[in-house]
């Protein structure tokens, strides 16, 4: 790793701040946009999965990334990174929507609370936080981490205030320093989240809006309906029917924002403990195999996403064009397979689901019990796949990964021993780990695609991952929406970025 990187708050100005221009001087009106998932938390600390968009308006963060996957400063106005000490130079002047001042002492503690919780990927690298001054802290890493500004980009640099943090139920009372603040009494549980201008925001200029909703609407048919007929102005979707309905629908416009999201299967139990046939290679690998990408991708995906192998994208610097196809659909190399595996009359196992997810498994389903699989679909509460997915619930489960996402939350996800998506605690390969730590010597791409590469034929040979397809991350929009140059999608998230947002026109 290069011996120390800095940076400033000029540059947010220049690639960033502009992007919205005086445009965004404080204005009225109200934006709706819609979340496929429910509401769990909104405590930023104790998130996992979707749900982010519920805790923008609110929650700002230390770093944000520009419209080029840059992490440029915001709560943080400098920064220096030599080494396992990163040096932040927080901005001044900030306060909670409560009137509590942001300083070094907060940003510390919500810095440790983070790393005690234990749930956020992006901190487990961080050993803890300090004071240096009123307004400047030192983050301490336990081990090079070339991706650490881009986690203080998401939930682990999400600053609440000490009374937030205080509050041990903490689900539905956010206190942060964003534009807008939480409006408990508009709010309808299970229904809409409603969110009103900040009195104390720090940049009242980038306050456009009177009011900002977020809907919760996990039915992508009601969710449709809602775009079509006006009473949400954008939301996210998966690869779906409808999101092939909003593509082509003249007065709708589907946004292909930037990154993309890749579908895949987690054995978990990949030693056994509960499926033993989960510990034979060949089993995994005929699962694998038995996968018709292609069919999936038509019947599943509406020609909205491309076949997967590998966790990175065509274009990723970590991409690996070797590995495609590495496991392409062969039904009669499947059987084979199984037939050579000490399980050739196949097994049941069971695996969690979420509503959008329904069509994906019962299609991987069909393909698995063409080799003598039986797989049980077992529904989950909208919102809580990857929650229940770091436990030891089922042997299997089924997520998506960010395409986008340093190629480094693959170790802490699903490698290492200790993994977010590891429950059963298996051990991984000497040669994973080997690949993993190679991977965070240098902060130059180029030094450390080799590494990530190599690590996507290793676990293209183990067969406990199982990718399945890539999509873009979906936004359906309205046309006035599609217009409404405040509206900027933040880089590599299904959410707007609310700094300058104004309502439709």
């Amino acid at each position: 790793m290069k011996n120390w990187i800095r940076g400033s708050v000029t540059a947010v100005a220049i690639v960033w701040g502009l992007a919205v221009g005086q445009a965004a001087a404080q204005g009225g009106g109200t934006f709706k946009y819609a979340e496929q998932v429910k509401l769990i938390t909104m405590d930023p600390q104790r998130q996992s999965g979707s749900g982010v968009p519920f805790l923008r308006p609110v929650y700002e963060t230390l770093f944000e990334m520009s419209p080029n996957g840059t992490p440029m400063p915001l709560l943080a106005t400098d920064y220096r990174l030599e080494g396992l000490k990163l040096t932040v130079t927080l901005r001044k002047g900030v306060k909670f929507s409560n009137g509590e001042a942001f300083n070094a002492d907060v940003a510390v503690a919500n810095i440790e609370r983070g790393v005690k919780i234990g749930i956020i990927e992006g901190l487990k690298t961080v050993a803890g936080a300090e004071k240096v001054d009123d307004f400047t802290i030192r983050i301490n890493l336990k081990e090079p981490d070339p991706a650490i500004l881009n986690s203080l980009s998401y939930t682990g640099g999400m600053m609440m205030a000490p009374a937030a943090m205080a509050d041990a139920g903490n689900i539905r009372n956010p206190i942060g320093t964003g534009p807008y603040v939480h409006s408990k009494a508009d709010s309808r549980e299970g229904e809409v989240q409603v969110y009103m201008p900040n009195p104390t925001y720090w940049d009242k200029d980038k306050i456009g809006l009177a009011r900002y909703e977020v809907w919760e609407m996990p039915d992508d048919t009601a969710r449709l309906n809602a775009l079509k007929t006006g009473q949400i102005d954008a939301g996210n979707w998966l690869a779906n029917p409808q999101a092939a309905i909003i593509d082509r629908s003249a007065d709708l416009k589907l946004i292909r924002n930037t990154g993309g999201l890749n579908y895949h299967v987690i054995i978990a139990d990949r030693e056994g403990t509960r499926i033993p046939a989960f510990a034979d290679r060949n089993v995994r690998l005929a699962m694998a195999h038995s996968i018709n990408r292609a069919a999936f991708g038509r019947a599943v995906l509406f020609g909205l996403g491309v076949d997967s192998y590998q966790p990175y994208g065509k274009g990723n610097w970590a991409y690996n064009p070797a590995v495609e196809g590495a496991y392409a659909y062969d039904l009669a190399k499947a059987r084979d397979l199984m037939a050579k595996s000490a399980f050739p009359k196949g097994f049941t196992f069971d695996m969690p689901s979420i509503p959008i997810y329904k069509s994906r498994l019962e299609a991987l389903a069909g393909f698995f019990k063409e080799i003598g699989i039986t797989m049980n679909i077992v529904p989950q509460e909208p919102g809580t796949l990857a929650r229940v997915s770091r436990t030891t619930n089922f042997p299997a489960t089924n997520l998506v990964w960010a395409t986008n996402t340093d190629p480094k939350f693959l170790a802490l996800r699903y490698v290492f021993e200790d993994a977010a998506y590891n429950p059963f605690k298996a051990k991984p390969s000497p040669e994973l780990l080997a690949l993993a730590k190679q991977g965070l010597d240098s902060a130059d791409v180029k030094v450390r695609a080799p590494a990530y590469q190599k690590m996507a034929e290793q676990l293209a040979k183990d067969a406990f991952l199982i990718f399945v397809s890539d999509t873009p991350i979906l936004i359906g929009a309205t046309s006035k929406t599609a217009s409404n140059p405040t509206v900027v999608y933040r880089y590599g998230e299904d959410s707007i970025n609310l700094r300058g947002l104004k309502a439709n026109r």
